[in-house]
């Protein structure tokens, strides 16, 4: 079929194309250079497109989307600076192995070098942290494309979900020149009709499909001696079969937060048993980890000692900021553990346990009674019925990381672990799931508040633990050793959360008693669109808890030696 413009047809053949390769969600940032792209992707009945205002917003919705489903999302942008307005979603993309699609506009090549309006090199500008870079130049009327087209794209798409290693981030910019809209002439420009077939692969495959290679068989050539412990954490791998097989095996497993490993078969109170190291019956004699570790400075203390630490990752990308690792091997952790065959010391898993039962007893007799604090909120969301939990960085992921006892997958920007992008994340982890919650500081609320900005919000309650700043700096040297601390540091807001609500027509509600916490998320549930529950917390009571918990850890360890 004859297509109006040169630009219009390479637009329909790239989304034919990433349809083709999984894609299904894409976030627009409305812009005049990316119209052809915009009006493709909702030309599809097999897509679901949303647009932002904010490209930032933008394209962290399209990183949360991704980020959950672990397949392919496409955010697109116009030219010029909402390019640059991506790099944030980019760069954790890139960092948590998200297979996210920066699809940029671009004006001609000869615009870029005049220096013409809304123009900058976009060529190579995420090359720091993205897989693959394609650039396609503007096409014309007299060139047959469809097949180079086609392939730019499935090279895109298999780097993105692994095809050359880890998954994650890919940027497809795109020269178009006018018209951009589906017209020969759009009023303003008159361009020449595209003549040539378009269609792509029958049987709607891949015009050429990516290979895949299998991950190596794993190689055990150390000895991890009788009491080995394994701390899942973030990663790409089968978290509830890994903690079974180690279960199956008498290996304790110190499942993180964001590892969807928790459960009855790990040990989730790890950080407040190690408040002041591994205590002495708890010693292991080899570390295996999984995976990112996490927030706690405690759990990574572990493989700072002198025993054997091996760290298994399927794409070789090892997390190991100590430079204590022993060996690395670039294997499917599942598999690996499946063919070691160490023997094992059987009480000793059974020692992690009844030390982490003790522990969760003494910080729940803590933490009851006692004003809302961030370890409140946090232990208060296991009451709370849920299909997935989004968290945002700073506080409230150490705390969730902490006191949080629900198995179920828990998402959260952790890979450069900075506190932008929350409401869009959450949007875009939500989807049409109406049983996600989302549990965040008030500044990271406060910070992609424009995520709000968009035609489609879905039923998601936000929790937000506000104590008017940057509380974490309370727990930091600056605390103690920095002129203009309040300013520099914890810089109070001052901001009516309940204001904010309104501007942007969210449901709101204050709760000042955290045993009404998960009553309050379920009757928020009953409505419709985000909604906020806003839980005002005291810094310094929030000081006081966590000196609290740790405390009756210490005694509950005393005890029980």
């Amino acid at each position: 079929m004859i297509q109006p413009n040169p630009s219009t047809a390479m637009a329909r053949v790239v989304v034919d194309e990433l349809i083709r390769g999984g894609v299904r969600f894409a976030v627009v940032a409305p812009g005049s250079r990316s119209s052809a792209l915009a009006i493709a992707l909702v030309e599809r009945d097999e897509l679901e497109v949303v647009v932002h205002i904010d490209e930032r917003s933008a394209g962290f919705r399209a990183l949360g989307r991704a980020m959950a489903s672990r397949g392919p999302a496409v955010v697109v942008t116009t030219s010029g600076s909402a390019v640059a307005n991506l790099m944030p979603a980019a760069v954790e993309a890139d960092r948590s192995d998200v297979p996210l699609i920066l699809m940029t506009a671009d004006r001609p090549a000869d615009l870029v070098r005049r220096r013409a309006n809304q123009t900058m090199v976009q060529p190579g500008f995420f090359d720091s942290v993205v897989r693959l870079t394609v650039n396609l130049s503007e096409a014309t009327s007299s060139v047959d494309s469809n097949d180079s087209w086609r392939r730019s794209v499935d090279r895109l798409l298999g780097s993105a979900l692994g095809s050359g290693g880890a998954p994650g981030p890919v940027h497809l910019n795109i020269a178009f020149t006018e018209p951009t809209v589906p017209f020969t002439d759009d009023g303003r420009t008159a361009g020449e009709p595209y003549e040539f077939e378009i269609a792509g692969a029958a049987d709607r495959r891949l015009w050429s499909v990516p290979e895949f290679p299998d991950p190596p068989e794993p190689v055990w050539d150390i000895d991890l001696g009788t009491r080995p412990l394994l701390i899942a954490g973030r990663g790409d791998y089968d978290a509830p079969a890994l903690v079974g097989e180690a279960d199956s095996k008498g290996l304790p497993v110190l499942a993180t937060a964001l590892s969807g490993g928790r459960g009855p078969g790990s040990i989730m109170a790890y950080h407040h048993i190690l408040v002041d190291g591994i205590p002495p019956s708890l010693k292991p004699t080899g570390v295996l980890v999984v995976g990112q570790m996490g927030p706690s400075s405690r759990l990574q203390a572990l493989t700072s000692g002198t025993v054997p630490v091996v760290h298994i990752d399927r794409w070789g990308r090892f997390s190991d900021p100590s430079g204590t690792m022993t060996v690395g091997m670039r294997v499917d952790p599942l598999t690996a553990l499946i063919q070691w065959g160490g023997a094992t010391d059987p009480s000793y898993q059974g020692s992690w346990r009844l030390i982490q039962e003790s522990i969760d007893n003494v910080l729940d007799a803590v933490l009851s009674d006692r004003p809302p604090s961030g370890p409140g909120v946090a232990l208060a969301m296991n009451d709370v019925a849920r299909s997935r939990l989004v968290v945002g960085s700073s506080l409230p992921i150490r705390d969730v990381d902490a006191l949080s006892r629900r198995p179920g997958p828990i998402f959260s920007n952790r890979g450069l672990s900075g506190i932008d992008g929350f409401v869009s994340t959450a949007f875009g982890v939500a989807g049409d799931d109406s049983g996600v919650v989302g549990l965040a500081g008030d500044l990271s609320f406060l910070h992609d508040s424009n995520g709000f900005l968009t035609d489609v919000r879905p039923d998601i309650v936000m929790v937000v633990c506000d104590n008017n700043g940057g509380g974490l700096f309370d727990l930091l040297p600056q605390a103690r050793h920095a002129p203009s601390f309040e300013r520099l540091f914890i810089s109070p807001h001052n901001r009516d959360l309940s204001a904010l609500a309104a501007f942007h027509g969210v449901g709101y509600r204050n709760v000042h008693d955290v045993g009404r916490l998960a009553h309050e998320i379920e009757a928020a549930r009953d409505q419709d669109g985000p909604q906020l529950v806003h839980v005002p917390v005291s810094r310094a009571h929030d000081v006081e808890t966590r000196e609290a918990l740790d405390a009756a850890a210490r005694r509950a360890l005393t005890d029980l030696d």
